[in-house]
């Protein structure tokens, strides 16, 4: 781990075009402005590891899942309306 001390208006570049801007400190914490491309994603830790998370959660789908929405699915004919949205979620919410 690189460690730096830097003072408010001072910036640590990274690869040409990231650039960390030190705006405020105090005793407690340290204000930080972040000038990154707009393919750059930017994130706080704790919401880094909460989005993480969801995208993990999010793959685990189990098996009655899938048979509930191949039931709900099978008949072309029929319309998707809400009560169908319903009863999707409701076996989703009880087979996962």
């Amino acid at each position: 781990m690189l460690v730096l001390a830097r003072k408010v208006g001072e910036k640590i570049i990274l690869n040409d075009d990231i650039e960390i801007i030190v705006l405020d400190a105090n005793q407690n914490t340290v204000r930080i402005g972040i000038n990154a491309p707009k393919n750059v994603s930017v994130y706080r830790e704790e919401l880094y590891k909460e989005i993480k998370s969801a995208n993990k959660d999010s793959k685990d789908v189990s098996t009655n899942s899938i048979c509930a929405l191949s039931e709900l699915i099978k008949d072309k004919n029929q319309s998707f309306n809400i009560s169908n949205f319903d009863t999707l979620t409701n076996k989703l919410g009880k087979n996962h």
